[in-house]
């Protein structure tokens, strides 16, 4: 199926300016629904990132190097995951922003053979003269019952990557065994960030009309399972001449913009969502005239039954 609806082109620069400039997916200002204390990256820094690459000249020196950076890093170890190519993309930004000095990504830390955790990014702050440890995560979940939020794959979960972050990946520093082996490599971290862009889906309404269905399919992120999509789809066609693309793992950051082909009626969408075995979680993009009107994931019939097989037995 995958191989009969139609993709974008994977734009690597605009996935640049989204991921220095995208806000975290959870809302870091809301102390009410944000119980993990984390160290997030202030949104000035992110603007004063995004607003250096946003420059016109800046894009027209860099972007052949961005390519040629990713090619590179592929021939290496190819980003089959999406998070190796969201490191990539801010590894790119430390070496070309004026104001960032890259001195370590991925940086082991081992005693006597045992690797204790690694750190994403150690970086030198130039204007404020500071040693900074960096963890840096993209993800996509889709909703669940009490508030839980699940990646397509089943394998993460939101609370899960936050409760990581904040007990293992930050602390791990502090660990009274790790600052040797910092001191051995004259690193002293001033101080820490994280950031967590990405995209929340919720699941689409089962009891709307066409009309309404099109209206939250336009107009937030979605996820429904292929079952309900049909029937949905006996009530008629509820994306009313927009077209579909499927996007490949790379193409899930940045807005999608206008461009050939344009994807496939909804009817298309669903005779090669039929004819074939959906098996995993597919994300598409709604396209309309003024480019990417919205976006959400397919999902097998049975994965929302699955996806709550996931969930702590007993709910907090």
């Amino acid at each position: 199926m995958t191989n009969r609806l139609p993709s974008p082109i994977v734009d690597d620069w605009s996935n640049l300016l989204w991921s220095l400039g995208s806000n975290d997916i959870v809302d870091t200002s809301d102390k009410s629904t944000s119980t993990i204390d984390l160290p997030w990256l202030p949104m000035a820094r992110r603007n004063q990132l995004h607003t250096y690459f946003s420059r016109k000249e800046v894009k027209q020196e860099l972007i052949d190097k961005l390519e040629t950076y990713l090619i590179e890093g592929d021939r290496h170890k190819p980003a089959n995951r999406l998070g190796v190519y969201f490191e990539r993309l801010w590894s790119f930004a430390f070496q070309y922003h004026p104001d960032y000095q890259l001195l370590h990504q991925n940086l082991p830390l081992r005693i006597e053979g045992r690797t204790l955790g690694e750190l994403d990014f150690v970086v030198h702050h130039l204007p404020s003269n500071r040693c900074e440890h960096w963890e840096v995560a993209v993800k996509f979940y889709l909703s669940q019952p009490v508030g839980f939020w699940v990646g397509p794959g089943l394998k993460d979960r939101l609370d899960i990557k936050l409760k990581r972050m904040a007990e293992h990946q930050l602390p791990l520093i502090q660990q009274q065994s790790v600052q040797p082996l910092l001191e051995a490599q004259e690193l002293y971290i001033d101080r820490q960030w994280t950031l967590m862009p990405g995209r929340l889906f919720n699941r689409l309404p089962t009891n709307q009309t066409p009309g309404r269905n099109l209206k939250h399919l336009c107009n937030s992120n979605w996820w429904t399972d292929l079952e309900t999509l049909g029937n949905l789809a006996t009530q008629g066609n509820i994306s009313a001449g927009l077209r579909w693309l499927q996007l490949p793992k790379k193409a899930w950051m940045a807005s999608i913009e206008w461009e050939e082909p344009h994807g496939v009626s909804f009817e298309q969408l669903m005779a090669g969502l039929q004819s074939s075995a959906v098996d995993k979680p597919l994300c598409f993009a709604l396209m309309g005239q003024e480019g990417e009107m919205g976006r959400g994931f397919i999902v097998p019939s049975d994965w929302p039954r699955r996806a709550q097989a996931s969930l702590p037995l007993k709910y907090p």
